[in-house]
């Protein structure tokens, strides 16, 4: 039996091979798309689960209606939480970011990106597995650092690193343990060093990660609260005492504190603040999306299938009879059906799996992951996706296959019915719904990234070489030596300091107020030419200028949302304000100079925060954070130039670490770069949806024309021209397209409407995708079916009327 379904199965798909091609590319397409997504939701997801902590350790975050969502704490709620709080077991702050570090050790110098500065009970929260020496070892001296396995190997090779002492930053540290990271973690540090002292209790300075592990159990809802609770009874109402101000009126006018505590084992998808950790923060928003667009990837691959498999049901109907009246129930006939489906269906597998293979090195390098197709949940995932669809895919044809009527087929007289021809024609216009939304959300998408790159920043970005400034020591003194000799040179226009570089975010934040008014600002320390240096455009007053003194004491420029926050964007110029690095003994005013128009310091898509700018004398321990100098080259001959600086800089700069630049304009656009990659991938996505639609339409046009050609021969041997053959066979699918895209208009609308809400700075809605997209749709559909149409025109006549 097995033997003879094998045969008629083959038969049937040599007889009918285009729509074999036609099923199993478009499931396959549809399946290694699905199958790529989900090991990208995979390995999103597996952050931090190799942790045993991963459920009872949080982040704490600090929630401001003035201020919004911060991720970095104080010493003073990691102090003040774990004495106070029975359910907080143990506190550790770490640096939330990861810095660069030179290693020496006999006379070889190692240069690492990924170091972590922390305290000492790091390990009972990231509990790493520890090659050599022992986490207890690293508790016991502030001197002892831990080592990643890599950067053990790159300085010592193959020997033990336990106990041997490296210099860092002038300073001798023994190392203590080498450790592996188990999988995906928050941190993924390749060398710890520990915080030089204890913290003091300080509630002012916001700098490092604060995490909390609690008691497992514990009830996260209460210990919010106790935790809200001692900020009010430590801090604020403290400062309220004498001042006349009640705790109601202090929340309604500045805004009191209240933390949010983000577990470590969905912190990376789910995280409150706009910070996941020093290895980055998953889009969790664009997974659902691209999840989304996969299943719809299916589901058109499913409608072509069943579709195909009804319409050529008619070519069937006679083999069906015969094996109803050899005996066949219902129930085989089905499961005969299903088996071939399912054949096909394991087949498309197959080409899935070796489709994904292929293109997994090309997608890692896209999304900058090391994804593998070795990864059995994912696999057995997608085969009882390839099953359960299959089984669906062949049920629907199986069951209106089945119920032929053996007499009727047997006599010539099977005819479609108009129920099936409705059903297909209602999935037909599904598929060209979904490709609809695939062409509209592609051009709306390209809008807003093209409104991304082009629009006016507010600052200059071309030609602008970045060197980045490590841990070199007397880090302005070499720059002013710098910009005194390099300016020399005459392909540098101008050299220039800023104590961060726009777009590359880790903006330092501190307190602004003038009079009783205060936030949150953004800071940035400044030379006498950066505004100019920039193209800042300076609204009121004016920028920092050599022939003030004060400009280097006392002076200071904002932003037009600073001005407007602190009541004072009509007449800023005169006023005086304070900054939160300003010691209490500290009575300078600082004078307001200059009002600057907004820019986008701190990437594209994020909104325009407060802003001021301080020379760099201002405050002198803020000249150790300098860590990039800017250069205006000309564009002739720019290798040349970077040499010119690579020299000077190993001589005079720095010789140990390595020259590291980058063009601003590159830099910055890495802000929007995930945009840059949500559209391709939609485009991507588009193409396979589209391919298999009109795989589909050419193959459903195929066998519905190839039903009429009888009435085709007949009407053109009654004189009907080409013209009057052609439009009635294409016109029952112009009618679809023309209903799907009535239906799609305002589904494609809303959706990419609430797409674009998710920008800051965002494009209106255009018009044009939403007309050119049913024009394009239509003419697809007229040149595949007028294709096929005209095709038929060309029939043999007494091929068709010979036994008429």
């Amino acid at each position: 039996m097995l033997k003879i379904w094998f045969k008629i199965f083959y038969r049937n798909s040599k007889k009918n091979w285009l729509n074999l091609l036609v099923n199993i590319s478009g499931l396959t397409l549809g399946l290694a798309g699905l199958l790529i997504v989900m090991l990208y939701f995979n390995d999103e997801n597996s952050y931090n689960q190799w942790n045993p902590n991963k459920d009872d350790v949080y982040r704490i975050a600090n929630e401001s209606k003035r201020n919004g969502i911060y991720f970095s704490s104080t010493s003073a709620e990691a102090i003040l939480f774990k004495s106070d709080i029975p359910e907080v077991e143990e506190t550790v702050l770490i640096s939330p970011f990861y810095r660069s570090r030179v290693l020496k050790y006999n006379g070889q110098n190692t240069f690492t990106e990924k170091t972590t500065f922390t305290e000492p009970e790091f390990f009972n929260f990231f509990p790493f597995e520890i090659l050599e020496g022992s986490s207890g070892k690293f508790l016991e001296n502030r001197k002892h650092i831990a080592l990643s396995k890599t950067l053990s190997e790159e300085i010592f090779g193959d020997k033990s690193a336990i106990g041997n002492l490296v210099t860092i930053d002038e300073e001798d540290y023994t190392v203590s343990c080498v450790y592996e990271v188990p999988g995906n973690s928050h941190y993924e540090s390749d060398l710890l060093i520990q915080f030089s002292e204890p913290f003091e209790l300080h509630w002012g300075n916001f700098q490092n990660e604060l995490f909390c592990k609690l008691t497992p159990g514990a009830d996260v809802a209460e210990v919010k609260s106790k935790m809200n609770n001692i900020i009010i009874e430590k801090n604020i109402k403290p400062k309220l005492e004498g001042s006349g101000i009640t705790l109601e009126e202090f929340d309604d006018k500045y805004g009191v504190i209240k933390v949010l505590l983000e577990n470590l084992g969905t912190i990376r998808l789910h995280h409150k603040a706009d910070y996941a950790g020093p290895s980055g923060k998953g889009n969790y928003q664009l997974l659902l999306v691209l999840t989304g667009l996969s299943l719809l990837l299916i589901l058109i691959s499913c409608v072509n299938f069943i579709n195909l498999s009804t319409a050529s049901a008619s070519q069937r109907a006679k083999e069906v009879g015969v094996k109803k009246t050899l005996g066949l129930s219902k129930k085989e006939l089905t499961i005969h059906y299903i088996l071939e489906v399912l054949v096909q269906g394991f087949m498309a597998l197959l080409f899935a799996l070796l489709l994904v293979e292929l293109i997994l090195p090309y997608f890692n390098e896209f999304i900058g992951k090391d994804i593998s197709i070795f990864n059995g949940t994912s696999i057995l995932k997608i085969v009882g996706v390839a099953f359960f669809t299959s089984l669906f895919i062949g049920l629907v044809p199986a069951i209106y296959v089945s119920k032929f009527k053996s007499i009727e087929v047997l006599k010539g007289n099977y005819s479609r019915s108009k129920k099936g021809v409705l059903v297909r024609n209602a999935m037909l216009a599904l598929q060209f719904l979904i490709s609809g939304f695939f062409l509209i959300g592609v051009l709306v998408i390209y809008s807003q990234i093209h409104f991304m790159i082009n629009k006016d920043l507010g600052f200059d970005k071309d030609q602008t070489l970045v060197v980045d400034v490590f841990n070199v020591g007397s880090e302005y003194q070499k720059y002013e030596l710098a910009k005194q000799v390099l300016s020399k040179n005459s392909n540098i226009l101008d050299v220039s300091a800023s104590m961060f570089v726009p777009g590359e975010g880790n903006v330092n934040g501190t307190n602004l107020s003038y009079g009783d008014v205060g936030f949150n600002s953004g800071s940035n320390l400044v030379d006498f030419n950066y505004i100019d240096f920039a193209k800042l455009k300076v609204l009121k007053g004016r920028g920092f200028s050599e022939a003030f003194s004060s400009d280097t004491i006392s002076s200071i420029v904002i932003n037009e949302t600073a001005a407007k926050r602190l009541g004072i964007y009509d007449d800023p110029i005169g006023k005086k304000l304070r900054v939160g690095w300003m010691r209490d003994e500290d009575n300078r005013p600082l004078e307001v100079i200059g009002m600057i128009q907004d820019y986008h310091f701190d990437g594209f898509d994020t909104k325009i925060d407060p802003m001021f700018l301080l020379h760099w004398n201002t405050f002198s321990f803020s000249k150790d954070w300098l860590h990039a100098m800017q250069f205006k080259v000309k564009s002739d001959d720019v290798a040349q130039t970077i040499s010119a600086i690579e020299d000077f800089w190993k001589v005079h700069v720095d010789s140990e670490y390595p020259f590291s630049y980058g063009f601003l304009d590159k830099k910055f656009a890495e802000t929007y770069d995930k945009y840059q990659k949500q559209q391709t991938m939609f485009l991507i996505l588009s193409i396979m949806v589209i391919i298999i639609s009109l795989l589909g339409l050419f193959a459903l046009a195929t066998l519905t024309i190839q039903q009429r050609l009888k009435e085709v021969a007949i009407r053109k041997t009654l004189g009907a021209s080409a013209r009057e053959i052609i439009l009635p066979l294409i016109n029952s699918f112009l009618k679809i397209t023309v209903i799907a895209s009535l239906i799609l208009l305002p589904i494609a609308y809303f959706l990419m409407q609430n797409w674009l809400d998710n920008f800051v700075y965002r494009i209106d809605m255009p018009i044009w995708p939403y007309i050119v997209t049913p024009i394009l749709l239509l003419v697809l559909v007229f040149s595949v079916v007028g294709f096929k149409a005209y095709h038929a025109t060309k029939i043999d006549l007494i091929k068709y009327l010979k036994f008429e």
